[in-house]
């Protein structure tokens, strides 16, 4: 065989490699995205996020940050019988599951029950570290995480929002509304509890002027 041919062959052969190598990386980067969906530290040692993630992933992480508590904010039913694995991963892993059902992502507002539960979770020290997530980790999951920023760390909605992953994607417009209505919500609770901290005292009446009789 010609010369030639042999370090064509060569050639073609470690290109063929090449290839074989990158097409493994690829699949290897694309398994861990969709194993890890959407993970990130929002806050470190205190708020993670994520998408909906496999049993395992759930015991895995939650030992590895030590979390004390999972916030699931999809709807009953909504990832089929999933829940009842996600249950046992979590709190087979030593920490607590709270399924709360979150208002949908097409609306904005901020007057949910829900709303009203997750500040209160958001509120309790015993709930840290905590993990929450939806079926993305992109939507509702965003306004629990706005709730926390505006609620807890004083952020405006513009802070919150800037300072989380876009995931390829920009935030949706009912989300951003959605944290800059609970901005508005929070300017108003924080004026009222001033108020009832400092309440003006009513201007004191200056002491009559004595008149002097006339004789």
């Amino acid at each position: 065989m010609p010369s030639s041919w042999v370090k064509l062959l060569e050639r073609r052969w470690m290109l063929m490699v090449g290839v074989a190598i990158a097409l493994l990386v690829i699949a290897a980067v694309l398994h861990q995205r969709h194993r890890y969906k959407h993970f990130a530290v929002h806050e470190p040692n205190r708020v993670y996020r994520s998408a909906w993630l496999e049993s395992d992933v759930y015991a895995e992480l939650i030992r590895k940050y030590k979390i004390k508590t999972v916030v699931n904010l999809c709807y009953p039913g909504e990832m089929g019988d999933r829940n009842l694995s996600e249950r046992r991963a979590v709190e087979g892993a030593g920490a607590k599951l709270i399924e709360l059902p979150f208002p949908p992502n097409d609306t904005w507002n901020v007057d949910y029950d829900s709303v009203e539960r997750m500040e209160q979770i958001l509120d309790d020290p015993a709930t840290y570290p905590v993990w929450i997530h939806c079926q993305h980790g992109r939507e509702r999951t965003v306004k629990a995480l706005a709730i926390y920023d505006i609620r807890e760390r004083h952020l405006s909605a513009r802070q919150s929002l800037e300072s989380m992953p876009l995931f390829d994607d920009p935030h949706p417009w009912p989300i951003v509304t959605f944290a800059y209505n609970y901005e508005s919500k929070m300017r108003d609770v924080r004026k009222h509890e001033s108020l009832a901290r400092h309440p003006e005292q009513p201007a004191m009446p200056s002491p009559a002027r004595s008149v002097p009789s006339r004789r």
